[in-house]
């Protein structure tokens, strides 16, 4: 497999504002180009590996570019070289007419692309542009860098970490400087493909680097961390290691083995690879269960309409996200935002009410709450204390009591002068609801929300609920996204296909054979480029 040397850099922390902002140099000449446009050319050159020292980047060819001169630039153009696609002699700059008395000459001076920090790439004349001897070098910023040489660094190249601050026009000013000497734009997860390439990691902990950075609670964190101290690793090769073994003793029987020796040899094999086919099949539950993790803990708010659930929703936020109304039916649809209770990625759903209506758009968001109230982990069930619980509600709650939460909110509706009416006639609304949590032992909380009365105790045991939740979820060990899920379903079908020929000793081992090899795939020391490619494909730009 060709290994790339080109010298690539891309911006390694979010696009946007922000105090500080990382730029990545990797390739055989990074050194060079960073040299390039500092100030302080022999102080890097000097300096020692990963120690970080302040420069100051320049641009000594400062490049002023009238308005009308900027195009949108074309994706599919080339950006790497400063004479690349310039336009032929003596034709106009792109972006505007050519004044026919405007003479022309052969200099790369007359046609300068430049790529700017967002896509734009303006074309200046010759008539643009001030001489050179007038134009003084520019102080794009003043940073701190790290220098690393090969193979002493996160790709095995020669890299250079550049920290500037955090601004767009900083960020592109640093970036349009590289492209221009002849750096190229990093592809996704480009930086990782590398370090691959040249042996610094395998798939697995290319794999896990993402993991770590997709991390939505505190078990997936630990989970893809195990992968990238290398946890996995060590129990594929477990597995892999248990089924060697099992082949060599298929293959020690097809040399030397008498009869009954064959038969005992059959037993062991055949329950040994049980063994593993059971383990292997609780890997793939867990992960079936994980995966309905994997973009964070879903909690509906739902409950009959008018009850309060948008008014929760826009309060547990913090901002107006929901429209409010008095008006029963407002929320006609799903609603969802993501927030973080104890570290922890939620999904909040706030539902549309449920109640008999002959509006059928309605009803259609009442079809999706109920399919949401399924689907959720736990769910917050938003009932008014001013009005009675019906038989639907009811069922609706006890049916989910598993994960339920009842919130009986409006309690600043309830007037404490009111008498308590006796057992024998029907209670209030809000004594009603809480004789019902009490009967059948369903865990309920009492809150206003126009009031924010109890909000605080509310948002505690919405914690506690997430916090047990995620508690309890039990991770697979070698599987953390669908690529593995397919190679242990692929390993799965070998392993019985062997224990189904185990009388054909031959034909058994070679499907241990082929479990083997896709057990391999796990770190990448057998993929081809298509796997390779779709897992980097996920990779942000700049890792």
């Amino acid at each position: 497999m060709n290994i790339p040397t080109h010298t690539i850099a891309a911006l390694s922390t979010p696009p946007g504002r922000g105090a500080l902002a990382g730029i990545r140099i990797t390739g055989d000449k990074s050194h060079e180009f960073f040299s390039s446009i500092i100030s302080e050319k022999e102080k890097f050159k000097n300096e020692s590996n990963r120690k970080i020292t302040i420069y100051t980047i320049i641009d000594d060819n400062p490049i002023p570019v009238r308005a009308d001169t900027i195009r949108p630039q074309n994706p599919n153009e080339h950006i790497n070289s400063p004479t690349h696609d310039n336009p032929p002699v003596g034709a106009a700059p792109r972006g505007r007419p050519q004044n026919p008395n405007e003479q022309t000459n052969s200099s790369t001076q007359d046609n300068i692309p430049v790529v700017g920090a967002n896509g734009i790439r303006p074309y200046v004349g010759a008539n643009d542009i001030r001489p050179h001897a007038t134009t003084p070098p520019q102080i794009i910023d003043e940073v701190t860098a790290i220098k690393y040489t090969a193979p002493h660094s996160f790709t095995g190249e020669d890299m250079v970490e550049i920290f500037c601050h955090g601004g767009p026009i900083i960020t592109g000013k640093i970036l349009d400087r590289l492209f221009r000497l002849g750096v190229h734009p990093a592809a996704k997860g480009e930086f990782s493909r590398r370090a691959l390439l040249n042996g610094k990691m395998d798939l697995l902990k290319a794999e896990s680097i993402l993991g770590l950075i997709d991390s939505q609670t505190e078990k997936h964190h630990q989970c893809a961390s195990m992968g990238y101290q290398g946890d996995l690793r060590k129990k594929v090769e477990r597995y892999k290691q248990r089924i060697i073994d099992t082949l060599s003793d298929i293959e020690s029987g097809i040399e030397f083995g008498e009869e009954d020796d064959v038969a005992r040899s059959q037993l062991n094999t055949k329950k040994n690879l049980e063994s593993i086919i059971y383990e292997l099949e609780e890997e793939l539950a867990r992960g079936e269960r994980v995966k309905t993790f994997d973009e964070g803990i879903f909690v509906a708010l739902a409950g009959p309409a008018n009850a309060g659930k948008s008014s929760l929703f826009n309060e547990i936020l913090g901002f107006d996200r929901s429209i409010v109304h008095d008006r029963p039916g407002t929320t006609r649809d799903i609603v969802s935002e993501k927030i973080s209770f104890e570290g922890v990625t939620v999904k909040l759903f706030d539902c549309a009410g449920i109640r008999e209506t002959q509006d059928s758009v309605e009803r259609k968001g009442i079809e999706r709450t109920l399919l949401a109230v399924k689907d959720a982990h736990f769910i917050l069930w938003v009932t008014s204390a001013d009005f009675f619980i019906d038989d639907d509600e009811k069922k609706e709650i006890l049916e989910n009591r598993e994960k339920i939460l009842i919130v009986i909110n409006k309690i600043d509706k309830i007037s404490p002068a009111l008498p308590v009416r006796a057992d024998t006639i029907r209670p209030f609304p809000y004594e009603q609801k809480k004789q019902f949590c009490q009967t059948h032992n369903l865990n309920h909380i009492e809150i206003s929300v126009r009031e924010k009365t109890n909000t605080d105790k509310l948002f505690e045991t919405i914690g506690r609920a997430v916090r047990g939740i995620t508690e309890e979820i039990s991770f697979p060990e070698i599987i953390i996204n669908d690529r593995h899920r397919g190679i242990v379903i692929s390993v799965l079908n070998e392993l019985r296909q062997s224990i189904n020929e185990l009388d054909r000793e031959e034909v058994s081992a070679h499907y241990l054979r082929t479990a083997l090899n896709y057990l391999a795939e796990f770190s990448g020391h057998i993929t081809n480029d298509e796997v390779m490619n779709a897992v980097f494909e996920k990779f942000c730009i700049g890792k």
